[in-house]
């Protein structure tokens, strides 16, 4: 199994949206949800550098690493504002960037305040219950999976 993230980055004043994809080895796609990271002013080419930008290509990562991982078992994030619920933790817990920035913290959660991330990966309220019970039912009995981030612009 390996998730996939996409989205397109560009400096306008509109919150971009992407994809987050969940792949299985031998069936394919077999989810595909609607998702964001960060806010609209911090959504640029290289926002993932900065503090509640983008959370960071793979590619862009120093030292170099081919993916993330997720943890399958979720943490119980409901009294944290903006989270509000289940967050999925994603590893490592601190990256740093080709160009010097520092990350950490990153999460995959529904999106509960205000549109948008300080650098996780978010969705809306229904694509992220979808998320759970498709990540659940072929993620089960794994305790994390892949994550592949990826731009374009």
């Amino acid at each position: 199994m390996l998730l996939f993230f996409t989205m397109p980055l560009d400096e306008t004043s509109q919150l971009n949206r992407g994809r987050l994809f969940l792949v299985d080895d031998n069936k394919g796609i077999v989810g595909r949800w609607v998702a964001t990271s960060s806010t609209a002013d911090k959504q640029g080419v290289k926002d993932w550098n900065i503090r509640g930008g983008v959370i960071p290509a793979t590619h862009e990562l120093n030292p170099p690493l081919p993916f993330y991982s997720v943890a399958v078992k979720p943490v119980d994030l409901r009294n944290v504002k903006g989270v509000e619920g289940n967050a999925y933790p994603i590893s490592p817990f601190e990256v740093k960037t080709i160009d010097g920035g520092t990350r950490s913290d990153l999460l995959i959660h529904k999106d509960a305040n205000v549109p948008g991330s300080m650098g996780c990966i978010v969705l809306p309220e229904s694509e992220f219950t979808d998320f759970e019970k498709a990540f659940q039912k072929y993620c089960a009995g794994e305790e994390s999976v892949k994550l592949l981030v990826g731009y374009t612009y």
